[in-house]
């Protein structure tokens, strides 16, 4: 599939550029290339649909998958908490205040940054996120739907999670003390998370529905990293072990209903 090809050369290629050029995670420029990778499949989604005549929908009519689409993230991430409990301590939020501020209650401070999050997923990371899903649940799925939703959520999982390893053997991204086994952890991660995104999609009527989901998850995962004591890449948080589990459960759900 030439498209497919084209993403992952243009984006392996790019990562290996930025690399070579110095950027690193700590640098501002590291946000410049991660928005290069996100929307470079857009790009060749929005390239290939229009040589090909395949539709994309962007119809921005919200219904109530849309909300599912907003929340489904958050409660992924709280439900990741108490399962990376047995593999981490706890530590809260407070100690991520500069020192010298005042205390709020740890309630208010989750509060505060679930909200936060929530507005993330639904503005500037929604905008990030579209250039992905334009590509795996808009493109490729129009190229792969006549095989089925799981079949093709697959095949689509599969593609995605390989498409993130330069920036995990690179610059580290979600696994930095473990890149190599990063890489394939992210693959099982994508296989998971793919029907949701897939569900959203598909009943969402449009493919801001995933982008919702995926902006907002980017938003507010990395909380379940910070509240507890980051002991081990793959036994943590909602990109790891915990987050397999739950991710599981639910398409044993969506199983019954797709």
């Amino acid at each position: 599939m030439k498209a497919l090809y084209l993403t992952f050369g243009l984006c392996w290629g790019l990562a290996l550029l930025g690399y070579a050029l110095g950027v690193r995670p700590e640098t501002p420029a590291y946000l410049v290339l991660g928005g290069a990778y996100m929307w470079t499949p857009g790009l060749v989604a929005l390239l290939f649909a229009r040589r090909e005549g395949l539709f994309l929908p962007l119809s921005f009519r919200p219904n109530r998958f849309w909300l599912f689409a907003w929340l489904f993230p958050v409660a992924l991430t709280l439900l990741s908490l108490p399962l990376s409990l047995p593999f981490a301590p706890w530590k809260g939020l407070a100690w991520t205040l500069p020192e010298g501020l005042p205390r709020p209650p740890e309630a208010a401070l989750w509060a505060l940054v679930l909200l936060q999050g929530l507005f993330a997923g639904a503005t500037v990371n929604l905008l990030a996120a579209l250039g992905e899903e334009l590509f795996w649940r808009g493109y490729l799925w129009e190229r792969l739907r006549e095989w089925g939703f799981w079949p093709a959520s697959l095949e689509i999982g599969l593609y995605w999670g390989l498409w993130h390893a330069p920036l995990i053997l690179l610059f580290g991204h979600n696994y930095p003390d473990h890149r190599l086994l990063g890489v394939g952890m992210m693959v099982l991660f994508a296989l998971a998370l793919t029907p949701a995104l897939l569900y959203a999609r598909e009943k969402g009527g449009s493919l801001w529905a995933p982008a919702l989901l995926h902006g907002t998850l980017n938003a507010v995962a990395g909380l379940s990293l910070l509240a507890v004591e980051r002991t081990h890449d793959l036994l943590v948080g909602v990109v790891g072990l915990p987050g397999l589990f739950l991710l599981a459960l639910f398409n044993l759900w969506l199983r019954r209903r797709v």
